[in-house]
């Protein structure tokens, strides 16, 4: 009788012990997962336009190939509020990675140094780098995905002059003054045009990205500036807007449109001659990219810390559509949304 008990009371024990070590550990979902199954938080720029939210369905689509669980965060082009995203999603403990879209990456970078990648959280940044750091993940993340840096946009202009050499009036047309894309802009603008004798900078003009806000500002320029010879439009989205305002004031043909974005819009505007060339942009490729590396590291496997978008293979030799090499893209299976 006595050894029963002495065996009764030594099992309640180590069942006592389990119960209280999967009590002070915490629940599953508190933590990280340690399968395969992966959970990811997606901090999106913004959702308000198709270049975004072909990114955002393209994150969702490759998580459940992956068999991962995803969340996304929608940062409204606002740089606290994405902040205050970050922040909050460390505090569930709950994410294995983070796939970073900044609305301003040096204003997330004191948060991922110091408390995403303290709390074990894999980061993979694509379109805008984190922390500064040029064609180059930041220190401590997995890789970066650029295709609207300042060389970018250095190029476009660079690009704009040499098919311009005769100069003129130039229109900047961007999009909110706080996000990067637009600071990276107006930065390749003054590296290769802002001292250039030959040309006149008429704005930098700030817009919501939407075709409505374009349109009223591309209108007032041709009010203010009736020699206007050439307007680049920071996303094909807005750049229809610009489009509209063009032709509406008898210009087509007479004020170029330069657009970056590379949307199907924009190829059907390359193609009835109502911009003169677009920018590709590859939404699908960016988050495809950043994914992988998240994939890979978890796997063990190796990833680049650096990807160029506009050097991918999917490219016909270059990130420029114009009428002359449009079908060149199309038969890449451009464009991508």
């Amino acid at each position: 009788m006595k050894k029963w008990l002495t065996v009764c009371l030594f099992v309640f024990a180590v069942l006592l012990a389990a119960c209280s070590s999967t009590d002070d550990s915490g629940s599953s979902d508190d933590k990280p997962s340690s399968d395969d199954q992966k959970t990811v938080a997606f901090f999106s720029a913004g959702a308000s336009n198709n270049y975004l939210q072909t990114g955002i369905k393209e994150a969702e689509k490759v998580a459940k190939e992956y068999g991962w669980k995803i969340e996304i965060f929608d940062g409204g082009f606002d740089p606290l509020k994405q902040l205050n995203q970050l922040q909050n999603a460390v505090a569930q403990k709950k994410f294995d990675a983070f796939l970073i879209e900044a609305v301003d990456g040096n204003q997330l970078c004191d948060m991922v140094q110091s408390s995403v990648l303290p709390a074990y959280i894999a980061v993979s940044a694509i379109n805008i780098e984190l922390c500064g750091a040029v064609d180059d993940a930041a220190e401590g993340t997995l890789t970066f995905v650029g295709g609207q840096g300042v060389n970018v946009y250095q190029d476009i202009y660079k690009d704009i002059v040499a098919n311009n050499p005769d100069g003129g009036k130039i229109a900047i047309i961007g999009g909110p003054s706080t996000g990067t894309p637009y600071l990276y802009n107006i930065k390749g603008m003054e590296l290769e045009i802002a001292n250039n004798d030959k040309w006149q900078i008429i704005g930098p003009y700030s817009t919501d990205y939407t075709a409505n806000q374009a349109f009223q500002v591309t209108q007032n320029a041709l009010q203010a500036h009736p020699d206007l010879k050439v307007i680049f439009s920071n996303y094909s989205g807005m750049s229809a807007g610009v489009v509209e305002a063009v032709n509406a004031a008898g210009k087509k043909g007479k004020v170029k449109i330069y657009d970056f974005g590379g949307d199907e819009w924009s190829f059907e505007a390359v193609r009835n001659g109502d911009i003169e060339q677009t920018v590709i942009m590859l939404p699908k490729e960016e988050v495809q990219k950043g994914m992988e590396a998240i994939k890979n590291h978890f796997e063990g496997k190796d990833y680049q810390s650096f990807y160029d978008l506009t050097q991918e293979d999917i490219l016909p030799g270059t990130p420029y559509v114009n009428k002359n090499n449009i079908a060149d893209f199309e038969t890449k299976g451009l464009p991508e949304y």
